[in-house]
């Protein structure tokens, strides 16, 4: 099989206690791993990292756009012996993709979780939370062992040029009242969009975030290779003052150990 590995950096030294990585896979793809889990969110493309086989692999996919899922993903089952799959419900399951690893509709549960919006489940060691995407799908807020994480996904302030302005007070509206929705929360690690296409409105999502929420660590993403814009978001008003907790990728592959 053909999945791309990232070895990890053998100079690299050996994780402090309570310590968790944090690896940047492409677009926006982090795998976040802990002690005994692994977190992979939206994986399409690039180089995974190697883990550990004995721990638990999650896997999360926030919607359907081929930016965010891709069904190579599922060859993870080759791999680890211990994985299981949260599918945003937009995401159109298709029974071909399973039988080419033997997986039958009968175990399909053991290895699937389907995750609709506004949503609260446990499932076995992790707490899961979703808000309505603004697009498609759905954001995760996620409790693993004693972290408390949150992906966006296509959760954003969607502000387009040549949009009727209603439709872009309409998308504001929208937006602010899933945030509003957890407005006071605190996250260890937070992985939230930074969109230049939007041009000057790149970072409306991010400044409302910052402002409605806490973060320790916060990762930009969905930037679409362009990541000196975290830079220039730096540069702005809200940027500068939560710089101390954004952290900057550089290229695909990078690789943070966080507290």
């Amino acid at each position: 099989m053909n999945f791309p590995y990232h070895k990890q950096p053998t100079n690299r030294k050996e994780k402090e206690e309570n310590m968790f990585r944090i690896t940047y896979v492409y677009h926006s793809c982090f795998t976040v791993e802990l002690d005994n889990t692994v977190l992979i969110f939206d994986y399409t493309q690039g180089v995974l990292p190697q883990f550990n086989t004995e721990k638990t692999i999650y896997v999360f996919a926030s919607h359907r756009h081929p930016d965010h899922f891709k069904p190579k993903v599922f060859e993870l089952v080759k791999l680890y012996p211990k994985v299981h799959f949260f599918l945003s419900d937009d995401i159109r399951q298709s029974s071909t993709w399973f039988a080419r690893l033997r997986i039958t509709d009968k175990d399909l549960k053991d290895y699937v979780t389907v995750i609709r919006p506004d949503r609260k489940i446990t499932y076995s060691d992790l707490t899961i939370e979703s808000l309505k995407s603004t697009d498609e799908g759905v954001a995760f807020l996620i409790t693993a062992e004693e972290k408390h994480i949150y992906h966006a996904g296509d959760l954003n302030w969607w502000h387009w040029d040549g949009e009727p302005e209603q439709e872009n007070l309409n998308m504001a509206a929208q937006y602010k009242e899933q945030i509003d929705s957890i407005s006071g929360r605190s996250f260890d690690v937070s992985f939230v969009p930074l969109d230049p296409r939007l041009k000057d409105a790149y970072g409306y999502g991010m400044d409302y975030f910052l402002t409605h929420t806490f973060s320790k660590a916060v990762f930009p993403m969905h930037m679409w290779d362009k990541y000196d814009w975290t830079d220039r978001y730096l540069k702005t008003e809200t940027g500068a003052s939560y710089r101390d907790l954004i952290y900057k990728i550089s290229a695909p592959g990078d690789v943070f150990d966080l507290a």
